[in-house]
């Protein structure tokens, strides 16, 4: 019994550290979702399988899984700079979401600062 256990957890584990996605830009990453509603299976299976790997390799970022009744299920980027994107959610696949969340990252670009006459300017 110890056994199955042990290599279920070790699967697990693997699983994790296997699948090494990293954000580069993202500061936070609020999920909101409703546990019981049809269009927030993407979102829940999501949860499932890959917030834990993405938890493990951008231990930098903050994570927030809100389960909330009167919320469509979508997902909050919170970049450098204080810019926010939402991801809607709504009847996608958790394929999908992850694909839409890598996409969000790599699209925003942090501004280059310069500096002008003695100060710091971003571009």
């Amino acid at each position: 019994m110890f056994g199955s256990n042990l290599s279920r957890l070790t699967r697990h584990v693997n699983k994790i550290r296997d699948m090494k996605v990293s954000l580069q830009n993202v500061k936070k990453v609020q999920i909101f979702s409703h546990s019981h509603k049809k269009e927030s299976t993407g979102v829940r299976k999501f949860v499932k399988e890959f917030l834990p790997a993405l938890k493990y390799h951008n231990s930098d970022v903050i994570f927030e899984n809100k389960n909330e009744q009167n919320t469509s299920p979508l997902i909050e980027l919170s970049f450098e700079d204080d810019v926010v994107q939402k991801l809607d959610c709504s009847g996608i696949r958790k394929e999908k979401i992850l694909e839409d969340l890598l996409k969000a990252d790599e699209n925003f670009k942090a501004k280059e600062k310069v500096e002008f006459f003695g100060k710091e300017i971003k571009i």
